[in-house]
């Protein structure tokens, strides 16, 4: 039973029988309330957002059901509410019973009056504004990332040029020192740490180029994940106590890129998630197909792991070029892989919490014929 019922409206006649309905069609909760504080009235789109029923919160008072660290937003108190004069929006973050990640909402409250203006209550509108909410992020990111990719570019350039020579003249070095297995080996360290500076250098135009040309074939997501868990497996045998079980469907899930920085995306995904669990844990690895907009099929590829987690207040960073919260890490990892999903129009989406780190990377199925590659 829905929350808006005409015994909920005393002052709705037969005349108005189309107002309730109305209102459990549109796509915004409404809450009302009496001059008390009661609930009078909770819609459909209400119960969705909250995840609580009409039949339990009607009749109670709206800080009965809401607690006061249910809107994360001290302004959404019940004081407030009933005093306001004129319609006003906040915009506040939720946790609802249905769901364990945070919701963003658009909170406008209004003075209820009735046909002779008299103030009987007050009405809240809840919008959920989240996909907004991760679009402005998203859209501040690209900005972060085209910005820093223009500084990468000329750092790149202008360390590569000498990087050259030095490679160069180390090889010649080695090629000169062959009598002299001492000399020869300070020799191979030097060029062993030009081929390291090389990589690094490397990764910089990596994630800094968007537009870079793909090795493209009509691959199975699971040949690079298999992959990426084999080169994997030298780290899960030197680490105790981490057990790494696999659900992966038998259905093959075809997507059109590149093998090779597909295995860098989940080779990456994978060591973080070792790196997370240092006192052993549980890595789950699990694949499925969705169905996506106007007919289209996704593969997703679930990574769970019961590590360490990431703070809440570190996870809106994490995609930041060279943002890193340990000692030895270059800050690439996670930027490389949400450019290497975005250049193959997929989506990664991290969650956490101190129990552990869910990574959901979604890749759009190819639906075309096979590539023949060369």
């Amino acid at each position: 039973m829905t929350g808006l019922t005409t015994g909920a409206y005393p002052l709705w006649g037969e005349q108005n029988r189309y107002i309730v309905p109305i209102i459990e069609s549109i796509p915004t909760g409404v809450v009302a309330l009496d001059s008390s504080g009661k609930i009078v009235s909770f819609n459909r789109t209400a119960e969705q957002i909250t995840g609580l029923a009409a039949k339990d919160v009607l009749g109670h008072t709206f800080d009965g059901v809401f607690t006061s660290d249910y809107f994360h937003n001290p302004a959404l108190n019940i004081e407030n509410i009933l005093n306001t004069k004129q319609t006003t929006e906040i915009q506040t973050m939720v946790v609802p019973a249905n769901r364990k990640d945070n919701l963003h909402l658009n909170v406008a409250i209004s003075p209820l009056t009735s046909a002779k203006a008299d103030n009987i209550g007050t009405v809240l509108s809840l919008t959920d504004i989240t996909r907004m909410q991760n679009l402005k992020l998203q859209a501040k990111r690209t900005g972060r990332l085209a910005a820093m990719g223009e500084m990468a570019a000329r750092i790149a350039h202008e360390i590569r040029n000498p990087l050259g020579s030095i490679e160069l003249f180390s090889t010649m070095l080695i090629a000169d020192l062959q009598e002299s297995e001492e000399l020869k080996t300070l020799a191979e360290h030097i060029s062993a740490g030009v081929k390291s500076i090389n990589n690094i250098v490397s990764n910089l135009l990596l994630f800094m180029r968007p537009d870079q040309q793909l090795d493209e074939q009509v691959l199975d997501v699971h040949e690079a994940l298999k992959d990426s868990l084999f080169f994997a497996g030298h780290l899960l045998d030197a680490q105790d106590g981490i057990d790494v079980q696999t659900e992966l469907t038998t259905e093959a899930m075809f997507v059109k890129g590149d093998l090779e920085l597909l295995k860098q995306v989940f080779l990456n995904l994978i060591l973080n998630a070792i790196q997370s669990m240092s006192d052993g844990g549980r890595l789950h690895i699990s694949t499925r197909k969705t169905s996506g907009i106007a007919g289209t099929h996704l593969a997703k590829v679930h990574l769970i792991d019961t590590g360490c987690g990431i703070a809440k207040t570190e996870l809106s960073k994490i995609f930041d070029p060279f943002y890193t919260t340990r000692k030895k890490g270059t800050g690439l990892g996670l930027t490389i892989v949400h450019n290497i999903i975005k250049i193959h129009g997929g989506c990664i989406d991290i969650s956490s919490s101190p129990e552990g780190t869910q990574c959901v990377v979604s890749l759009p199925v190819w639906s075309g014929p096979e590539i023949k590659n060369d």
